[in-house]
């Protein structure tokens, strides 16, 4: 087996499709109809954004009846395919893309049409191998990769709304979440944001909750068509990450920032001031606002931090400090700290 890497723009590999020189090999690929329009037009925003794409691999083979070189799409089929179908007006971008949103190819500008069919697509060039070479050469690729946890795994399974929500919020807040340290950087590589971000959809969707896989695998599965709850779960997570790195700044660095305690922080909050499925059950009162004395209420959010961090069991702020202790994903104890930093919210 060799491979060659190399590089075609978008227009030489749709030129090839064209002329019948490349070809979609649907033993190796899975049918385009996976990819739901979702799923194409972020892809396609991708390209547009110029932001990068993994590589495809093409195998070669010599057409004896046409006496010239032929390429298979090994992998990459669905990323190609909504190529030809975006420059073939198919379809167009969904509102989720800021910058096209409902365009097609032919809407765009003509320097962005070139920008697009210039970009540069990564390609390894398999040259003399079977087909029993080929997958062994995925399941050795396959080999060296780290298990999917279940985040990445939910992440790789589903295509649809909501997927595309969580990827857009992280668009908008993942700076904040790094520089305020919320995450670790290990941590994010895992795609412990994405999930934390579905945490936050949860509670607007469902109230508090024990944490577990079925429930956030269940937030991708019944919005993968259609996230109804979008444009208020946006604007709830929009306001609550403004507040965190604007008028909450001072707090950075303090145990306030532990995920789980923001979780509680993020619940308290919106069931102050909007309601949650379940927040008036565990004693939240929605008063139309998160507080109305900041300072009070960075004092009192400070004081919650340090007797977290102290552990002080045995003052004021017992059950608090108890339900970030231990088993911190579990309701009763998150129904502790959501109720002791509502208190705080003054």
């Amino acid at each position: 087996m060799k491979i060659q890497s190399s590089h075609f723009t978008i227009a030489e590999i749709l030129a090839m499709l064209d002329r019948r020189e490349l070809f979609v090999d649907d033993t190796y690929q899975r049918s385009p109809k996976v990819w739901p329009a979702s799923a194409r037009s972020f892809f396609i925003d991708t390209v547009l954004e110029e932001f990068p794409f993994p590589k495809v691999y093409f195998l070669e083979r010599f057409d004896n009846s046409r006496k010239q070189v032929l390429r298979d799409i090994i992998d990459g089929q669905q990323r190609i395919t909504a190529l030809r179908d975006f420059r073939d007006d198919k379809f167009a971008l969904s509102g989720a893309s800021r910058n096209f949103m409902r365009k097609k190819f032919s809407d765009l500008l003509d320097e962005t049409q070139e920008t697009f069919l210039t970009t540069s697509v990564q390609v390894d060039l398999i040259k003399s191998a079977s087909r029993s070479e080929i997958l062994e050469m995925f399941r050795r690729m396959n080999a060296y990769t780290a298990p999917l946890n279940a985040a990445e795994k939910r992440h790789a399974e589903f295509q649809g709304a909501f997927k595309l929500f969580v990827l857009e919020e992280l668009t908008d807040w993942a700076v904040v979440i790094e520089e305020f340290e919320l995450l670790t950087r290990k941590q994010l590589i895992r795609m412990a944001d994405a999930e934390f971000i579905t945490e936050l959809a949860l509670v607007l969707d469902r109230g508090i909750t024990n944490k577990s896989e079925s429930s956030l695998r269940a937030m991708y599965a019944h919005n993968d068509t259609d996230y109804p709850g979008a444009s208020d779960a946006r604007s709830r997570i929009g306001e609550f990450f403004e507040v965190l790195s604007g008028a909450f700044s001072p707090l950075r660095g303090t145990f306030i920032m532990k995920p789980y305690v923001l979780h509680s922080l993020f619940c308290a909050m919106v069931g102050k001031k909007y309601g949650f499925p379940n927040s008036s059950e565990i004693g939240i009162e929605m008063v139309g606002s998160y507080y109305t004395k900041l300072t009070k209420t960075l004092e009192n959010l400070s004081s919650l931090a340090y007797a977290h961090e102290t552990q002080e069991v045995e003052g004021r702020y017992r059950n608090y400090v108890e339900a970030c202790m231990s088993t911190t994903h579990r309701i009763a104890q998150r129904v502790a700290r959501t109720r002791a930093i509502a208190e705080a919210l003054v």
